[in-house]
């Protein structure tokens, strides 16, 4: 007999949603941009095209990026003790002028926005699974980036993080027995237990045998809001510009991560828009109640009355957070509003509430 796990469920009723967001996330075709060039005569460094798992590959990413760029410093020693520009103020940005700056580089930020980001909107699940279409050397580029990542995030809810604090913890996450979250090599190293299957039970005839994972779940809102206290006590200085071209930037050296516009620096063409829809809560029971993460398939009928299964997850972001879908190729924030409808009705389904 599988162990039962009683869950309180969110509250997603009219009076406890707080509010519908649209992201359109930056999505590389099998597998995000960690690379560097040299290009009229700047040392270029590209990190992007995480859309859909960037805060899952954020910290093993700009460690890459990083190592990169100082490969080329070791090859090109004329660029040394040059100051470098930071295109782009999501986390990307953010992490690795701060990186940067606590190696001893001289650094800034220039980026067209700065607030309201969609690093800042997204969920905080760690989720690294390689891509289906990626091949055996960009899945071991996930695998590598994706530990790195994951020990940041271990050292920041152990409290062991040299610079950011109290914005991640673990916690039980729950799958579908059919949803793999890539956790195997994770598991080999130790640093996620062996999963277990158990009966979730919402205490209102609503029950699921599941897969439960003890895994990370990070809070974007907190990771950027540690970010942003980093550049302030560091004195990296922020300018907003809608850059067009990298070449119109004094510096030398530049970390390129500005999201979407990011490809048009590289003439990247496996940069594909993704749409997704988030839905905030209010006025929830105790969130020490709700400290529980969900990613589960439930079944509903598409446009021709045809059953199909689809995604939804929970996070225990600030009041809580629903999701999500993935339309790719729609870079319109305003349409298939129509997704919030479907997305509510699934998880009030699946949680059984009203």
């Amino acid at each position: 007999m599988l162990r039962t796990v009683y869950l309180t469920p969110p509250s997603i009723s009219d009076a406890h949603i707080e509010k519908k967001v649209v992201c359109i996330r930056s999505h590389r075709e099998r597998i995000f941009c960690v690379s560097s060039e040299l290009k009229n005569d700047k040392l270029l460094c590209h990190l992007y095209g995480h859309g859909g798992a960037g805060w899952t590959f954020l910290f093993g990413s700009v460690q890459k990026a990083v190592q990169e760029l100082e490969h080329h410093l070791t090859q090109n020693p004329s660029y040394k003790n040059k100051p470098i520009c930071v295109v782009g103020a999501g986390c990307f940005g953010l992490l690795s002028a701060v990186t940067l700056a606590r190696l001893g580089y001289e650094v800034r930020i220039v980026a067209k926005e700065l607030d309201n980001l969609p690093s800042d909107r997204a969920a905080g699940f760690f989720f690294p699974r390689p891509r289906k279409c990626s091949n055996p050397e960009e899945r071991a580029i996930f695998e590598s980036v994706g530990m790195a990542s994951y020990s940041a995030y271990l050292e920041i809810a152990t409290g062991m993080h040299p610079f950011i604090k109290n914005a991640s913890k673990l916690m039980p996450a729950y799958y579908n027995h059919e949803i793999d979250p890539g956790f195997g090599l994770y598991r080999e190293q130790g640093l996620i237990p062996s999963p277990e299957k158990v009966t979730i039970d919402f205490g209102n005839d609503k029950k699921y045998d599941v897969m439960e994972y003890q895994t990370v779940f990070i809070n974007p809102s907190e990771v950027m809001s540690e970010l942003r206290r980093n550049i302030q006590e560091l004195g990296i200085s922020i300018e907003i510009d809608d850059v067009q071209n990298l070449d119109e930037l004094p510096e030398s050296i530049v970390f390129n991560c500005a999201g979407k516009s990011a490809p048009i620096f590289n003439n990247d063409t496996r940069m594909v828009p993704v749409q997704g829809h988030l839905i905030t809560l209010k006025n929830q029971p105790p969130m020490d109640q709700l400290q529980y993460m969900i990613n589960v398939r439930v079944a509903q009928l598409d446009p021709n009355n045809w059953s199909r299964d689809t995604l939804l997850y929970y996070a225990p972001k600030n009041s809580g957070i629903l999701g999500i879908t993935f339309i790719r190729g729609q870079a319109d924030e305003t349409a298939n509003a129509d997704q919030f409808d479907k997305l509510l009705e699934r998880a009030r389904r699946f949680f059984g509430n009203k």
